[in-house]
């Protein structure tokens, strides 16, 4: 029986295929009930033995047990004719390992402010799936995926081990080769530490936008590079702490390496947590009270200087969507929001990027505003360039059937070269890379954000209850 006829018994219409691999197929599918689009992965189980079958399955066990943000969201799974179909959420944004490529074709870095979020989110979601006693066992860039909201989710538990213990060790090399441990290229017994190099090799790769270590085609070489050998220096155009941090991962020494739960309980980790929690609170809100309150605020405060309290909306370029906001400090004529805690904005910033919330129309520029430094690379400006330079050949996110259509591209940036040999963006007007999103530089009084340990359950809830739904 055919796949579109094994998945409409089912009630779901067969899109297209999108990958394949050794476990069998993914498949980009609708339900005829709902209309939502899904991922169907179909794996061929009908050679299999029974403890075989059964060792598949675990994936639709793990995923129906999990509930994370970070995490792709699980549908459904079912059994038929010979195939174990697993049902998860779509997610538009495509992976990161698409979005390496879009920047090499581009000869251009990703934002450190980007990529620290990224790594961040990963982390909450490793430490999620630590915490429950599972190791991932096959983490890299091409199994972290993307929302339409560009929030990551980890995703593909197929070869997940579920461990008995905090104790338990696994010495089955399952994974893929670029990505693996030293112990496990050497056959040594790995746990919690294994997965932590894997984040590693990805926050090296999405750095360095190619692999820390590489054999070409040559297994022995490359097992080789990973138990001996030392990475290239990642670009100096990246910030002390995020190249110490990649090292501190990448130690060769399971014991050297930190757990997810001691990167999350650093002081400028926490910052970024705290700003998910933010996020996702101000959503909360937003959605209990029905907009209603923040649309009569909007109506009625439709000139005057912005205040504390104030409810906006911002317009985020990497989005390309209105998201509320609240003003949380002023100074003058700048003011600071909840949603980019330690970074002011100018009135130029505001004119571009605010409006109040419920009303249509941005802020009014300032007087003799001068013209906006150009943005730093997006993502989604990545992909327009890729498009404009590649045409329908690009391998983009935007062309995903049902995707917005891509924004086109705004005045190229000053550029410099980098020493590897890559132009590099001047520094976002907007963001300030890691400055910004860190809090590196002078954060306002009024947005300091006091590190915790790690998100109350309480916290957590919210954040199930408020991102993961439609973001």
């Amino acid at each position: 029986m055919s796949a579109s006829s094994i998945l409409k018994r089912h009630g779901y219409r067969q899109l297209k295929k999108i990958g394949e691999g050794s476990f069998g197929s993914a498949i980009l599918v609708e339900a005829e009930a709902s209309g939502a689009k899904q991922v169907c992965k179909m794996i061929n189980v009908s050679q299999a033995s029974p403890k075989e079958v059964q060792d598949t399955r675990k994936e639709a066990q793990l995923l129906a047990a999990f509930k994370h943000p970070f995490i792709v969201d699980y549908c459904a799974n079912f059994l038929d004719s010979g195939y174990l179909c697993i049902l998860m959420t779509f997610c538009e944004g495509g992976d990161l390992c698409s979005q390496v490529e879009i920047a090499k074709k581009a000869k251009r870095y990703l934002q450190e402010a980007q990529i620290v979020r990224w790594i961040t989110q990963a982390l909450l979601a490793l430490k999620y799936i630590h915490d429950k006693h599972v190791l991932h066992r096959d983490l890299k860039t091409g199994n972290f995926f993307l929302s339409k909201a560009g929030n990551l989710k980890m995703g593909d538990f197929g070869i997940a081990k579920v461990l008995n213990s905090t104790q338990a060790v696994a010495r089955t090399q399952i994974g893929t080769p670029y990505y693996l441990s030293p112990e496990v290229c050497q056959d040594k017994p790995y746990a919690w530490a294994s997965d932590i190099w894997a984040m590693g090799v990805i926050l090296y790769e999405l750095c360095a936008l190619k692999l820390p270590f590489d054999g070409g085609s040559n297994m022995i070489v490359l097992v080789q590079a990973i138990v001996r050998g030392t990475p290239a220096p990642m670009p100096e155009e990246y910030s002390e702490s995020t190249r110490r941090l990649c090292l501190e991962m990448l130690s060769k020494s399971p014991g050297g390496r930190p757990s997810a739960g001691a990167i999350l309980s650093r002081p400028d980790v926490q910052r970024i947590v705290q700003g998910f929690f933010q996020e996702a609170k101000q959503k909360a809100a937003q959605d209990a009270a029905g907009g209603e309150a923040a649309s009569q605020q909007g109506t009625a405060r439709g000139e005057g200087p912005l205040q504390v309290g104030d409810l906006m909306e911002y317009y985020s370029n990497t989005h390309k969507t209105w998201i509320p906001a609240v003003i949380i400090a002023v100074d003058g004529a700048r003011i600071t929001i909840d949603v980019k805690p330690n970074t002011w904005m100018s009135p130029e910033q505001q004119s571009q990027s605010l409006r109040w919330r419920g009303q249509q129309s941005r802020l009014p520029a300032p007087a003799a505003a001068a013209p906006s430094q150009a943005d730093n690379l997006s993502t989604m400006q990545l992909e327009a360039m890729l498009e404009r330079e590649m045409g329908s050949k690009a391998p983009t996110a935007s062309s995903v059937p049902n995707s917005s259509p891509p924004t086109p591209l705004p005045p190229e940036p000053e550029v410099r070269r980098g020493k590897v040999g890559i132009d590099v963006p001047s520094v976002d007007a907007e963001c300030d890379a890691l400055l910004e999103e860190l809090g590196l530089d002078d954060p306002p009084k009024a947005a300091a954000v006091t590190p915790v340990p790690e998100l109350s359950q309480e916290e957590m809830d919210i954040l199930n209850d408020s991102l993961l739904n439609g973001s």
